[in-house]
């Protein structure tokens, strides 16, 4: 059975600050969302935009970034942390059983 990664590190190909707490990052550690954390992207969809849902969700599995600081990051980074969360959003259990994501 295939599994999900479920922690990875994104390099960021345009780092960014965050000048109030004086860190720069140049790779974003996401984590595998919990049912609550979906749960919160999912109503933020709803209530706003699906960019704004996938910027809360990269906030709550990074660790406490702030979704401020996020807003400063490379479109093109944001998309490959989006590709990363998505496979836990659309996943689905195949008949046989295994692990996939749905496509």
């Amino acid at each position: 059975m295939a599994e999900i990664e479920r922690v990875k590190e994104i390099p960021l190909d345009v780092p960014f600050e965050d000048a109030t707490q004086n860190i720069r990052y140049e790779s974003l550690t996401l984590r595998a969302p919990t049912l609550s954390q979906a749960e919160q992207f999912y109503e933020k969809q709803v209530a706003k935009t699906s960019l704004a849902a996938m910027r809360l969700l990269i906030a709550l599995t990074s660790g406490g970034i702030p979704e401020s600081v996020l807003q400063k990051m490379d479109f093109i980074d944001f998309r490959k942390c989006e590709d990363f969360l998505m496979g836990f959003l659309t996943w689905r259990s195949s008949p046989s059983g295994k692990s996939e994501p749905q496509t």
